[in-house]
């Protein structure tokens, strides 16, 4: 895609991005998950069975009746109530944290 820079396509590793973010235990503020019941990829989220990842304020789970990503589909609210939830209880988290952003004092180069 940008050969003059990626010589050739990064290849992420798992074990990488779970010890930058503690994996399982993952501590993020502001980070809101939507997962999927019936998602083929759940099992590999906070909301696997046998998990029981607490939902915080900071920290919000949430879960509809979709499949992988259906959640970020506009049209997946409109046909399935449980979606639509997930879809407008995450804009309302956003619009929580939006309004408490503070910008920082912008330093010239």
């Amino acid at each position: 895609m940008f050969p003059e820079v990626f010589a050739s396509p990064p290849h992420p590793t798992t074990a990488n991005t779970n010890m930058m973010y503690a994996g399982w235990n993952v501590s993020v503020e502001r980070l809101f998950f939507a997962n999927g019941l019936r998602d083929p990829w759940r099992d590999a989220t906070v909301s696997a069975d046998g998990l029981y990842r607490p939902s915080t304020p900071t920290m919000p789970i949430y879960e509809g009746d979709g499949f992988h990503c259906s959640d970020m589909i506009t049209k997946s609210g409109i046909d399935d109530p449980t979606i639509a939830a997930v879809q407008e209880t995450a804009l309302e988290y956003m619009a929580e944290w939006l309004a408490e952003w503070k910008p920082s004092a912008l330093k010239s180069p």
